[in-house]
């Protein structure tokens, strides 16, 4: 039985790209929710990922971290950054220790401390840096009154996650839960299957190309095979920007995309805990980051 003082609220993850956002959520609930990846624009939805214990629920908001505009798909994601901010209890600003605080960080300071939302900064993978290079990057924020807690953590190893569960609880409001303590996100499976999928292309892709590349899922059925085990059918498209960045992701003789496919396979099986076959596909839709009817179509009309 949840106890009077329970809480519940919406903590929303900022920070530059490749920080270690989505890593921190997928390890504190202990489930591959959100893709991850060491390039840009692997999150490019807003996603709900719900916490749950006895006297708390915690819905972790994974965003897009902050790109300078260069189409019309970077900026809805940066406008999609900033309304989730301004929806949410609380802000969780994360930065890679590691590599330094930097211009970027500064920048997102600036913005942050201009909204009336409680502020805590995330220092994340401090096992891979040194205790002198840490106090180093704390000592360039110490005239940063307005954050509310600082808080060491590593995302990959756990390190420091109930101490930053507390601290969060700390401003979340007194209230019900929003969401039944069984699920842990709110995001339809298709969506989450999508998602995975883009994430093998862009681990597998050249740099520039991930930006350009957009996954629609054509079919989701579910059945069982003839031995009553539980099996998904995939069928799913993938859009490119141009007739060459459809060669390059097909590959020679089809070879690209049967591997990246094989590897999706896995992974699908792995967070649906069952037989995958899945199916896919590559069309050319021209230029569609910068066609609004495009964006619409595949779901960034935030």
């Amino acid at each position: 039985m949840k106890n009077k003082s329970f809480k519940s609220g919406f903590a929303a993850l900022v920070g530059r790209t490749n920080v270690g956002k989505s890593t921190l959520i997928n390890n504190i609930l202990g489930s591959k929710i959100v893709i991850t990846s060491e390039k840009a624009q692997a999150t490019r939805n807003r996603v709900n990922c719900i916490y749950n214990d006895n006297d708390s629920q915690i819905i972790f908001v994974d965003i897009p971290g902050f790109l300078k505009p260069k189409n019309l798909l970077t900026e809805k994601l940066n406008n999609l950054i900033i309304n989730t901010i301004k929806d949410s209890d609380l802000i969780l600003f994360v930065i890679d220790v590691s590599k330094g605080i930097g211009k970027g960080d500064f920048y997102i300071f600036e913005k942050l401390k201009q909204l009336s939302k409680p502020v805590i900064l995330l220092l994340n993978k401090i096992d891979i840096t040194s205790k002198k290079n840490l106090e180093t990057e704390m000592d360039k924020i110490k005239d940063f009154d307005f954050l509310k807690d600082i808080v060491c953590v590593s995302a990959l190893k756990g390190t420091n996650f109930d101490k930053l569960l507390k601290v969060i609880k700390e401003y979340l409001p007194e209230g019900p839960a929003f969401y039944p303590n069984d699920i842990l996100s709110d995001r339809p499976v298709r969506s989450i299957a999508e998602d995975i999928i883009r994430e093998r292309l862009i681990f597998r892709l050249e740099d520039e190309l991930p930006h350009s590349i957009a996954v629609e899922i054509d079919k989701f059925e579910e059945g069982f095979t003839k031995t009553k085990e539980k099996i998904i059918r995939i069928s799913a498209i993938i859009y490119a920007q141009r007739q060459a960045h459809k060669s390059m992701i097909v590959g020679k003789n089809g070879s690209f995309l049967k591997e990246t496919g094989t590897m999706a396979r896995i992974e699908l099986e792995k967070f649906f805990d069952c037989k995958v076959y899945l199916n896919l596909w590559v069309k050319v839709r021209e230029n569609w980051t910068k066609d609004e009817s495009a964006l619409k179509e595949f779901g960034y009309d935030f």
